[in-house]
């Protein structure tokens, strides 16, 4: 009887995993006005992953993936002094940062304003390795997905 039971639960699980991930609609939904607010003053803001495949993603004041927002959207990111840094390194590492921007399916019902200003600062984006990826936005709008990391159906996720 255990080794029954054991059977047709590896047989479920494992038709479970075959399904893969279902995407959804949307993944993030904001009923009204959406603000997002980013300020930095002398500080550094470091985001790193490394090793095969790696990725790094750095969002301050943004919005990523599917994301509906009925209202109006106002993103800032304002520093004075200090660094964003964002980086992956190995084979096939992803780096994406990305400040008071918009990626993937955003659906903005109202207004949008995007605002990026820093002042004595630096921001940095690397990817390194074979076939790596680096993907910068700044105040800005991004649909590209052959931009994205590759990544099965459903992603972002």
């Amino acid at each position: 009887m255990k080794t029954l039971a054991f059977i047709t639960l590896s047989v479920i699980a494992s038709a479970a995993m075959a399904t893969g991930p279902v995407p959804s609609t949307p993944d993030i939904t904001i009923t009204g006005n959406s603000t997002q607010s980013v300020s930095l003053t002398s500080v550094s803001v470091n985001n790193n992953s490394t090793g095969s495949k790696s990725e790094a993603f750095q969002n301050l004041a943004s919005n990523t993936g599917n994301v509906t927002i009925s209202g109006n959207s106002t993103q800032t990111v304002t520093g004075f002094g200090g660094n964003l840094t964002n980086t992956a390194s190995g084979s096939e590492a992803y780096a994406s940062q990305n400040l008071s921007s918009n990626v993937g399916e955003v659906t903005i019902i109202g207004n949008s304003s995007q605002f990026t200003s820093m002042i004595n600062s630096s921001v940095n984006n690397l990817s390194s390795g074979s076939n790596s990826k680096a993907v910068q936005n700044i105040a800005s709008n991004n649909a590209c997905f052959t931009c994205q990391p590759t990544k099965p159906a459903g992603w972002p996720y």
